[in-house]
């Protein structure tokens, strides 16, 4: 199978006027295949994000090649941010439908679209609120609302459940793997929570402190849905934690 993104030795060194270089990462070559669901983990400060903003075209920057399939380019691409980046000055549902009027959708197929993305994400009543007035777990439906209402091929994921309690983000984890499963969508995500990779990730790189460098890429072959209480989640949660934490 023909990958969707495949990197090509990315390198990223951070230039100040008063200080020294700061390399980032080091030489990740990777390929991510069509449709799966790939996660970074590794300390903070790795160059997790800094990898995540690389691949979506956020950050310009770098060293090295991102080559992408055939028929795939930064416009089928979404971003899910830590901190929400919603517009406060915008409401829920105009939020949301940033993307479709950046593609010159039509103002019936919008509204359609907006529409389905609040039902399916349980923000109807929520529609003509402005960000200020929700919780954090509601201002991440929206962040995941806005990403998928394009119909993505590709949803880069920095960090999203880190800002929610443990309980909204179990929740919205399992929206989001719902989702993921009826669309088959690639989803690349980083992430420092062991637990969240394994119970989400069909693959999982594990980032070195910096300079940033893949040290391992596990095959995640629990089956679905995971369960967290059984002995090879637990063994692979130990697996992880001694490469983070040797």
């Amino acid at each position: 199978m023909t990958p969707i993104l495949t990197l090509h030795n990315i390198s990223k060194t951070f230039q100040e006027k008063t200080q020294k270089p700061l390399l980032a990462l080091k030489n990740i070559s990777l390929e991510i295949k069509a449709g799966e669901f790939f996660c970074f983990l590794g300390p903070s400060g790795c160059g997790k994000s800094t990898l995540l903003r690389i691949m979506s075209g956020l950050e310009k920057s770098f060293k090295g090649k991102i080559e992408l399939a055939p028929g795939v380019n930064k416009s089928d691409f979404s971003f899910v941010f830590q901190h929400f980046a919603l517009f406060p000055w915008l409401t829920v549902q105009e939020n949301v439908g940033l993307g479709l009027i950046a593609k010159g959708v039509d103002s019936k197929t919008l509204k359609e679209e907006v529409t389905k993305q609040l039902k399916i994400f349980g923000l109807e009543k929520f529609a003509n609120a402005y960000p200020r007035e929700l919780s954090g777990g509601m201002k991440q439906r929206v962040g995941l609302a806005r990403a998928l209402v394009t119909n993505p091929k590709i949803i880069f994921m920095d960090e999203p459940f880190s800002e929610l309690d443990s309980f909204t983000a179990e929740e919205l984890r399992q929206e989001l793997l719902r989702i993921w499963q009826e669309r088959r969508m690639t989803i690349i995500m980083v992430s420092h929570n062991i637990e969240e990779v394994l119970e989400l990730a069909d693959r999982i790189a594990v980032l070195t402190p910096l300079p940033g460098r893949i040290e391992k890429i596990i095959d995640n072959q629990l089956p679905r849905p995971r369960n967290k209480r059984s002995q090879e989640f637990y063994r692979l949660y130990d697996e992880l934690y001694k490469i983070i934490k040797p």
